[in-house]
């Protein structure tokens, strides 16, 4: 079978137990795989130094689901099958694997055909949150920032396959909102044509991943607590009968964030040099994300590494009030 789900996680889908779904993309191609060096500024104080970067970072993530009580699910495509809940040994070797990349929607099949290893991204997780119960799927999923319509769309069509799985998947998706190198006006017009939810946790602005917001930010409807997220979830999925995601975003902790208009002009200077590589569109963001790091001092990776961390950490006290619910 090419799908596996460990016997963790199935165990605590059978019981009702608050579960965070965790993708990795993220550890694959979207952050460094080396150690933390003096190019990044001070090390974190919640990020092993000794550990490559994108490691320590899955382990902080991990230690927020599971001291706010949920059991995380890591969800990657290891040597050809599709595993939802890795164990940390089968993390470790996954982000210090050098040929993993990623894997979405439109080139699964062919990565488990091939009996390759890669991270999941957002559109693919919650594939595996769909596949892991057809009764009582994964609920809750953390991620850093989801995909949307990237800037320039009239120009040049590309729009991510996370808002169609958003659009499917009766999933709550907590994140930062949508990276900063998006368009986040259309980006947000597009969640609410598909019907999908978007909540502020402690915000009434759509977050912009890693920047701070402006003033004419898209709104959003604002909640106060996880308890909150976890009715609206309720009422969206078991009383409306509605099958789509539900998008709760969390800001950046403000002690890290950017301002915004930071990455203009390193963002620009990315587009032209991927744009010279001609690598095909799977490499654009995490090519244009180290860039921005690289150019930026470190600043943009250690405001991405606390989003994520606290991103898992609402996650898992959503989880806990959702399964308190059931």
């Amino acid at each position: 079978m090419n799908v596996y789900i460990s016997d963790s996680i199935q165990e605590a889908l059978l019981a009702g137990e608050p579960i965070v779904a965790l993708e990795t993309a993220v550890l694959t191609a979207g952050l460094p795989k080396t150690k933390w060096n003096t190019n990044f500024g001070s090390c974190p104080s919640y990020i092993d130094s000794e550990k490559p970067i994108n490691n320590a970072l899955a382990q902080s993530m991990t230690d927020a689901v599971q001291t706010n009580g949920a059991l995380p699910a890591w969800v990657a495509v290891v040597n050809g099958t599709l595993r939802i809940g890795l164990t940390s040994d089968e993390v470790t070797q996954l982000t210090s694997n050098p040929v993993a990349g990623k894997v979405s929607l439109a080139t699964l099949a062919q990565a488990m055909h091939a009996k390759q290893s890669a991270g999941t991204t957002v559109a693919t997780t919650l594939l595996a949150c769909r596949l892991a119960s057809t009764k009582n799927p994964i609920r809750v999923f953390a991620t850093g920032g989801i995909g949307g319509i990237h800037q320039n769309w009239t120009n040049r069509l590309d729009i991510s396959a996370d808002l169609t799985a958003l659009a499917t998947t009766p999933t709550c998706v907590i994140a930062s909102g949508a990276k900063s190198i998006l368009d986040i006006p259309a980006t947000v017009e597009s969640l609410e044509t598909i019907g999908v939810p978007v909540l502020g946790l402690g915000t009434s602005m759509f977050p912009r991943f890693i920047e701070q917001n402006i003033e004419d930010d898209p709104a959003v409807h604002q909640v106060h607590s996880p308890s909150e997220v976890a009715e609206i979830c309720t009422h969206h999925w078991q009383h409306l009968q509605l099958h789509s995601g539900v998008l709760t975003t969390v800001p950046v902790p403000e002690n890290v964030a950017l301002q915004h208009g930071t990455l203009i002009e390193s963002l620009n200077q990315a587009e032209e040099s991927w744009a010279r590589t001609k690598q095909p569109s799977s490499t654009r963001t995490p090519f244009l994300l180290e860039s921005m790091a690289k150019s930026t001092q470190g600043k943009s990776l250690i405001a991405n590494l606390a989003l994520l961390c606290n991103n898992a950490k609402a996650a898992a006290k959503i989880a806990v009030s959702f399964a308190s619910k059931l």
